[in-house]
C-alpha cells in the first residue's frame, strides 16, 4: 500500500479533553483500525487535506469558527466524497446552547452522534461502519476516474479517426465525380448508377465525418468561465451560413434583443445554426416562421427559445432526438447524420446548461436551452 493509500485509510481523532484521544486511539488500534491523533482543530483540517477515511471528534473540540472552516472544506470536496464524521457528544440536559451546537454539527453532513459515556465496542463499530462507507466512496471515485479516462481515450480516437478519414473520403467523392464527367459516356445505365452510389456514399461519409469531428470538439470544451459575449453576433453569423437554405425555403426569421452570455462565440453560433437549420429542414407546407428570444429565469440563467411552425415531433421522441445518430426520418427523406442535436446537447451541458424540446405533430417545435449569465 502506498503512502497516499495509507493516509486515506486512517481515522483522524480530535478529542483534546484529558486522555480521551489516547483512549480512543487505543480502542481503534485494538480493533485493527488505523488512526492518528490531531493536535488541534487546525491540524485536523491540514491532515484531512492529506487524506482520511473518517474523523472522530469530541464536540467540545470544535468552535463555531472550526465548524465553518470544516463546512467550507467539505463544500470544496469532489462529488464522490462525503467524509464520515463520528461526533462524541456530552451527556446532559438539553438547553439552547446545546441545541445550537447540535444544529451546527449537522452542517458536517455525514455525521454519526455517540453520546458519552460510550462503550469501546460502540466506538469501534461506528468506526468500522464509517470505513465501509468511505470504501464505497473510494470505489465510486475509482470508477469515475476509469470512466473519465476511457471517455477521453474514445473521444481522442474518434477525433483522430475522423480527421484521418476526411482526406481519403473526399478523394473518393472527387475522383468518382471526375470518372462520371470524363468517362460516364462509356458506361451503360447500370455502370452510371453504380458510380452515383459511390459518389453519394462518399459525400454522406464526408458529412458524417465532419459531424463526428464537431461532436468530439464539443466534448472537449474546457471547463472554464469565458468572458460574456453578446448573443446577436453568433446568431447573425449562423444566419449568414444558412443564407442559401433561408432563401430557398423563403423562411421568415425574427429575433428580439438578445442578452450577453458566458460562452465562446463559435459554440453559440453552432447551437443557433443547428437548431435553426433543423427548423428549416423539417418545415411543413407553410412558409417557415422561426422566432428566437431569451428571458431571465432565476437570476443566474438565461432561457433561450427557438420556435418554429414546422412538422413537429411526437412527444415520445422528445428525448430520443438528442441521442447520437438518432433520426426520425430516413436519409432518402431528409439528408443528415443524426448528430446535430447531440452536438447541441454536448455544448449546452459543457456550459452547465440544459436543452429540451416541446412539440406536437403538425404544431411546430420549440427548442429551449439555458445558459449561465
Amino acid at each position: 500500500m502506498d503512502r497516499q493509500s495509507e493516509l486515506e485509510m486512517r481515522v483522524l481523532i480530535l478529542a483534546p479533553t484529558g486522555r480521551d484521544a489516547f483512549l480512543i486511539a487505543q480502542t481503534l488500534g485494538a480493533a485493527d483500525i488505523q488512526n492518528e491523533i490531531c493536535p488541534h482543530s487546525a491540524g485536523l483540517l491540514e491532515m484531512l487535506g492529506h487524506g482520511a477515511a473518517a474523523a472522530l471528534v469530541a464536540e467540545e473540540a470544535l468552535s463555531h469558527r472550526d465548524l465553518n472552516d470544516l463546512a467550507n472544506w467539505l463544500a470544496a470536496q469532489p462529488a464522490w466524497s462525503d467524509l464520515p464524521f463520528i461526533i462524541l457528544t456530552s451527556k446532559g440536559r438539553a438547553n439552547a446552547a446545546t441545541a445550537q451546537k447540535a444544529l451546527e454539527l449537522q452542517s458536517l453532513g455525514n455525521a454519526t452522534f455517540l453520546e458519552r459515556p460510550v462503550r469501546p465496542e460502540t466506538v469501534s463499530a461506528a468506526a468500522r461502519a464509517a470505513l465501509r462507507a468511505r470504501m464505497r466512496q473510494y470505489e465510486m471515485r475509482r470508477r469515475e476516474e476509469t470512466l473519465t479516462r476511457v471517455n477521453a481515450d474514445l473521444e481522442q480516437f474518434a477525433y483522430s479517426a475522423s480527421h484521418d478519414l476526411q482526406e481519403p473520403i473526399r478523394n473518393i467523392a472527387v475522383y468518382s465525380e471526375l470518372l462520371s464527367r470524363r468517362y460516364g459516356n462509356l458506361l451503360d445505365g447500370k455502370g452510371q448508377e453504380f458510380l452515383r452510389y459511390v459518389n453519394q456514399g462518399a459525400l454522406r461519409m464526408d458529412m458524417l465525418v465532419g459531424d463526428l469531428l464537431a461532436y468530439t470538439k464539443a466534448a472537449s470544451i474546457a471547463d472554464e468561465r469565458p468572458e460574456p459575449i453578446g448573443a446577436e453576433g453568433p446568431l447573425r453569423a449562423a444566419l449568414q451560413n444558412l443564407a442559401e437554405a433561408i432563401r430557398q425555403s423563403d423562411a421568415q426569421i425574427e429575433y428580439h434583443s438578445l442578452p450577453e452570455v458566458r460562452m465562446r462565440e463559435v459554440h453559440l453560433q453552432q447551437l443557433f445554426q443547428n437548431l435553426i437549420g433543423n427548423a428549416i429542414k423539417y418545415r411543413s407546407r407553410q412558409r417557415p416562421q422561426i422566432s428566437i428570444c431569451a428571458q431571465k429565469t432565476d437570476g443566474r440563467h438565461w432561457l433561450f427559445r427557438i420556435q418554429d411552425n414546422g412538422m413537429g415531433i411526437k412527444p415520445e421522441y422528445n428525448e430520443r432526438i438528442f441521442g447520437l445518430f438518432k433520426r426520425l426520418h430516413g436519409n432518402d427523406e431528409y439528408a443528415g447524420t443524426g448528430i446535430g442535436l447531440a452536438i447541441c446537447q454536448r455544448i449546452v451541458e459543457r456550459y452547465r446548461g440544459r436543452i429540451w424540446v416541446e412539440s406536437e405533430p403538425g404544431k411546430g417545435s420549440t427548442f429551449f436551452f439555458t445558459m449561465p449569465e
